[in-house]
């Protein structure tokens, strides 16, 4: 059976197009990974457009009701360094369930996301990938 990589990024801002922008580097991101043949689950890619039919019970404890438990069956966690992501409390929830169960986590800038799978040497890591596994040299 092919490993799970779960992609994480912030969402959450006050400003519209900020938003878009997120959910489109969300799927950018995710398209990118499974032309490599990478079975990836983005909670982003795949609850925006979920969230049109669920405008009455839209919330972030809802969203991470439904994440988490995906999160817990996926075998890694890419978090997408994008502006904002060290505020979002949904990429720390996302990072702390990952710590606890011991799920390897790689985080990258958001400029590096065009070569993926392939991440910098400078990428943050927590654990080794399986899935991430070819670096290059970013100099």
């Amino acid at each position: 059976m092919s490993q799970l990589l779960y992609v994480a990024c912030p969402f959450s801002h006050k400003v519209p197009t900020e938003r878009e922008h997120r959910f489109r580097t969300a799927c950018r991101a995710s398209a990118i990974l499974m032309k490599h043949g990478i079975v990836v689950f983005s909670p982003l890619s795949h609850s925006v457009p979920i969230n049109e039919f669920l405008s009455d019970i839209d919330s972030h404890d809802f969203w991470m009701s439904m994440d988490i438990p995906l999160l817990h069956r996926s075998d890694e966690l890419l978090v997408l360094g994008m502006r904002g992501w060290t505020e979002s409390l949904g990429v720390k929830k996302e990072m702390f369930e990952c710590i606890s169960l011991r799920k390897p986590i790689t985080v990258i800038d958001e400029a590096d996301i065009e070569r993926l799978p392939a991440v910098p040497k400078h990428a943050r890591r927590f654990l080794t990938s399986s899935i991430l596994t070819e670096v290059y040299d970013d100099k």
